[in-house]
């Protein structure tokens, strides 16, 4: 088993409203990378969270007759027996307002400030509270910020600011030397022309308003969102409370956003990083949008769709493959109730579904007492086992690649293919055929025939644990073999290692049905 350690995070969500897909396709991509880096033998931890210190978190608990602190233990509880239902396997669930959060805070705050990197200044600007940022006017889009369609307010006051500019050289250097802390490629271009325009300081305290952390040198203000929200990467690896943790998982491996947080993750986030004086995290992946009809889905628009209207419908697992392998994590993505069905009745229900239930029917068919072990003796099939065998030998490496490049769709892909190769087996060498004859040799040649099923779908199965890990493990019960443990189920796997004898098959995916309204 390795000794490497990988840390995946989210962005943390602002507990204003109820989650989103949208948030939760962040969630199940990070859950998938972290359960397949430990299905790789690798330790992993994974959190996500949210950032409670805005002023629209203010308001909604206002609104709701809350203190803000009430109001966000409640949508905390809310948010995480969402992720929870969608199978989302975090290691911690961390708030901004949790006591080790707010030391971490003002312990990094005050070192920016004793670095001289934090200083006081009068701002005036356009402040768009959906953004909790200062709008430059080309920013805005017939004066409206373009993420929220509403105007900004315009904010004078008297703040802390962070010399942002100061390293502007340094961030160009970062991505000429290091092309790959930042990916999909496709997102480099849009901060190197941001950097190169002229970075400017950036706000990190507010005056106006008391919720959120205090400045330890000036109490009358509290940190800003964005310094106090990106240090949860820190706090939740174990700075400041557990240095052994913090030295196997930080630097992190990969932080996972949405592209339109990708600015502060690869601009503001390595600045602050090095004023500090810490490593700076491995790789920033930027996801697209998640949209219904075109349209990008948004809490501020209303045009959502949330997992739990999902789950009245279909299972976690099919929720999870749909998202994961119908849409590519680096573009945009859609979400449609017809293409979901299609998609998940058509892999899971059907090709996979049906290889399963026939091999293991052919099984207890043909051979009901005895134990399916790899076969030692060469059969006429020979030739087509060692094509499907040579196929399985390259899925590890083709999953690693698909790990690297956090591309959830391509990873879904190998083993779908697998699912396939064995289907279009059973075509090639048709063991109902094989067993009609019933020579000695046809039998022996049937034996090794349904090994390699069996043994093909234990790895299958293995390979799809980090999608589907609701009910993946139910396959390897029917098949009658130990459910492997998740930290090396398929770096451990070897050809061959599989002993058989079936039990009952039935149905794993059962078709999904869409009721009328949502056809």
């Amino acid at each position: 088993m390795s000794n490497h350690f990988e840390y995946i995070t989210t962005a943390i969500v602002y507990p204003n409203a109820r989650i989103h897909l949208g948030f939760a396709w962040e969630c199940i991509a990070a859950d998938w990378l972290a359960r397949s880096h430990r299905v790789m033998g690798r330790k992993t931890r994974f959190v996500t969270g949210m950032d409670v210190h805005s002023i629209n978190v203010q308001k909604a608990a206002v609104a709701q007759n809350l203190a803000p602190i009430e109001y966000c233990k409640k949508m905390g509880l809310e948010i995480e027996a969402v992720l929870k239902s969608l199978d989302v396997q975090f290691d911690r669930f961390i708030s901004t307002h949790d006591p080790d959060h707010q030391k971490v805070v003002q312990t990094l705050v005050q070192r920016a400030f004793d670095s001289g990197d934090v200083y006081k200044a009068k701002y005036e600007g356009h402040y768009c509270e959906g953004c909790e940022e200062f709008k430059l006017e080309k920013d805005l889009i017939d004066g409206k910020c373009p993420n929220h369609k509403t105007v900004p307010k315009w904010i004078s006051e008297e703040n802390y600011f962070f010399k942002l500019s100061k390293y502007q050289d340094r961030l160009l250097q970062l991505f000429k030397e290091n092309p790959e802390f930042l990916q999909p490629e496709h997102r480099k271009s849009e901060i190197i022309n941001f950097i190169e325009a002229g970075l400017k300081d950036f706000s990190i305290s507010r005056s106006t308003f008391d919720w959120g952390i205090p400045l330890p040198f000036d109490q009358k203000h509290i940190v800003y969102v964005w310094f106090d929200a990106l240090i949860n990467y820190l706090t939740a690896a174990g700075f400041g409370s557990n240095e052994a943790d913090f030295k196997k998982f930080w630097p992190a491996s990969c932080h996972i956003v949405g592209k339109d947080i990708t600015r502060f993750h690869c601009i503001y986030w390595p600045a602050m990083l090095w004023s500090l004086g810490i490593e700076l995290p491995k790789k920033v992946f930027a996801h697209g949008f998640l949209s219904i009809r075109g349209d990008r889905m948004s809490k501020t628009t209303g045009n959502v769709i949330a997992p739990e209207d999902v789950l009245t419908v279909t299972g976690s697992d099919q929720l999870r493959y749909y998202l994961l392998a119908e849409n590519n994590f680096g573009q945009d993505g859609n979400f449609a109730w017809d293409l979901m069905s299609k998609k998940v009745n058509a892999d899971l229900a059907n090709d996979w579904g049906n290889l399963v239930n026939r091999t293991i029917n052919m099984v207890r068919k043909y051979f009901p007492s005895e134990t399916l072990t790899k076969p030692e003796k060469v059969t006429h099939s020979q030739e087509v086992t060692k094509e499907v065998i040579d196929s399985f030998l390259k899925l590890k490496s083709e999953l690693e690649t698909a790990i690297e490049e956090v591309n959830p769709m391509a990873y879904a892909q190998a083993c779908t293919a697998r699912s396939r190769v064995l289907n279009l087996y059973i075509d090639r060498t048709k063991p109902w055929g094989l067993a009609k004859t019933a020579t000695p040799e046809s039998m022996a040649e049937l034996r090794e025939v349904l090994y390699t099923l069996m043994e093909g779908i234990r790895w299958v199965a293995s390979g799809l644990l980090p999608i589907l890990p609701a009910k993946m493990p139910e396959v390897f019960k029917q098949l009658n073999v130990n459910v492997p443990e998740e930290l090396g189920a398929v770096s451990q796997l070897e050809w061959g290692q599989g002993k058989f004898q079936p039990g009952e098959p039935s149905p794993i995916y059962p078709r999904i049905e869409l009721p009328k309204e949502l056809v």
